[in-house]
């Protein structure tokens, strides 16, 4: 609840710009420039409350609608985007990243990657799935390693070509655990595939084992490479910690303890969000880079030794955005933390109040929905009672999703003819029919103009890079709102 609630998943509208923050009055203007550098500082006031004080420079911040970085290509419905082109409505992608679409933490190479989450490491083509690395050809599966060609399976590493599989490892041609011979499996994929309308079925069955791999003295979900670490989830090369979701890996990681996704290389972390990339013994604090010695602060980079510091770069010695020497830093901060010890609010995290997002918007209220309205509200979280507005144009054509079946047909549907059938045909009919045939996958192009409502009366569209890739792998339409796609990979199990 106190830090994945500080991870946004919804993007909101602010004019013609897409922002992070909805809006409420828990934030002062929004900035969409990332080299803005005025920000607002305070001198600590020893009559007023520790955390008022924070807060009220809090309130008074300019916050950074976005956190995409320049150099992007296509990329303006995105959040949080760096070094890669062709994204829309993700969050979290980059580092030589191309053609994202509804998914996010998406990092390292990665290509073709639609309603997935934390895609990375040379991946490609990967649909409807959640924690792949090293893989290509991955469909309507969970926590994988290293395989290709793989639907509706789990925690496997080294395979190919296999449906419905678990716990595996360097095995080919498996259908539910069983290898059989190829012409065999290939015959009986063909077969399987054709039930295009159970394939979301398939993949919410599909049963989860915990996946650790290369660890020891490891304890929870998905684990590589990693050393005494206890509560973990997808963690790779990390060692001695505690609590911890979400790691990014390039390089070792160390003693990090009560975090939510925290960047490679982070050392000597206490109740982080969002942190890490060469960063050690910070503490407390919301998305910190480049930066050491920190407590208590918000978007900082290439900081050290700041306490409650917000919206820096390059400084140091600062408290509340203020600057101090180096000798009157220490000697004020070991005050307040003095102060703070007698009060008991020494690593007490950041209060709810200073949290300007919609708590079921944020990763908190994916990974676990259990959270009532009445338990939200009364920590004084922020809460959306009201659905999302969507703009849909008067002239705009809306289709339920019980109709999607007259935009898309399969070689295998009853409409099926033979060679022997075009016999009879003028030339252009013919030509058209036989052209159909050998395609084997249609899906009508006009579902593109088209707005579709699913159940909850939710509205999304089908974009051209969505299109093209349905029709290349075979793809049924999608039947849930990309965002009710994301919630569901977010979920830990």
């Amino acid at each position: 609840m106190e830090f994945a609630s500080r991870f946004p998943l919804v993007l909101q509208k602010d004019g013609k710009n897409i922002s992070r923050y909805p809006s409420n009055g828990r934030w002062s203007n929004l900035q969409y420039n990332e080299d803005f550098d005025i920000w607002p500082w305070a001198s600590f006031d020893w009559s007023q409350n520790i955390f008022t004080q924070i807060n009220g420079l809090f309130s008074l911040s300019p916050k950074l609608g976005n956190l995409n970085f320049p150099n992007l290509e296509n990329c303006h419905y995105a959040e949080w985007v760096y070094g890669w082109k062709n994204c829309y409505l993700s969050i979290d992608v980059g580092e030589w990243v191309e053609n994202v679409l509804y998914s996010s933490i998406v990092l390292i190479n990665c290509k073709n990657i639609i309603s997935s989450i934390n895609i990375n490491n040379n991946s490609e083509n990967i649909y409807c799935c959640k924690n792949i690395t090293s893989s290509f050809n991955i469909f309507y599966s969970k926590y994988l390693h290293s395989s290709n060609n793989i639907w509706f399976s789990s925690n496997l590493i080294g395979c190919s070509e296999c449906l419905f599989c678990n716990d595996l490892q360097n095995q080919n041609y498996c259908i539910e655990n069983k290898q059989l011979d190829k012409e065999e499996y290939f015959k009986q994929k063909a077969t399987i595939l054709k039930h295009k309308n159970k394939y979301d079925l398939c993949y919410g069955a599909i049963k989860q084992l915990p996946f650790i791999r290369n660890s020891e003295q490891v304890t929870w979900w998905w684990l590589t490479h990693c050393n005494d670490i206890k509560d973990g989830y997808f963690l790779t090369r990390f060692s001695h910690g505690k609590n911890i979701m979400l790691g990014e890996w390039w390089n070792q990681s160390t003693n990090c303890y009560d975090c939510f996704y925290v960047w490679t290389n982070a050392h000597d972390y206490y109740a982080m969000v969002s942190s890490g990339i060469e960063s050690s013994q910070c503490y407390c604090s919301v998305w910190i880079t480049h930066s050491q010695n920190i407590y208590y602060s918000y978007y900082l980079d290439n900081c050290s030794f700041c306490f409650w510091c917000i919206g820096l770069k390059n400084k140091s010695y600062c408290i509340l955005n203020k600057q101090y020497t180096k000798e009157e830093r220490y000697i004020k901060v070991d005050e307040i933390f003095t102060q703070m010890e007698k009060d008991w609010q020494l690593w007490e995290f950041f209060q709810a109040t200073m949290n300007p997002f919609y708590f079921n918007d944020t990763a908190a209220y994916l990974i676990d929905n259990s959270f009532t309205k009445e338990e939200v509200t009364a920590k004084w979280y922020l809460r959306r009672d009201e659905p999302i507005k969507v703009d849909i144009p008067e002239w705009a054509k809306v289709v339920r999703v019980e109709e999607l079946d007259t935009y898309e047909w399969w070689r295998d549907s009853q409409w099926h003819v033979t060679l022997n059938s075009f016999q009879g045909l003028d030339a252009e009919t013919s030509s058209a029919w036989q052209k159909m045939e050998w395609r084997s996958r249609w899906i009508d192009p006009e579902i593109l103009k088209v707005i579709i409502q699913d159940d909850q009366w939710n509205i999304y569209k089908i974009v051209k890079m969505e299109y093209d890739f349905l029709m290349k792998y075979w793809l049924p339409l999608p039947r849930k709102h990309w965002l009710d796609r994301m919630k569901e990979n977010f979920r830990i199990q």
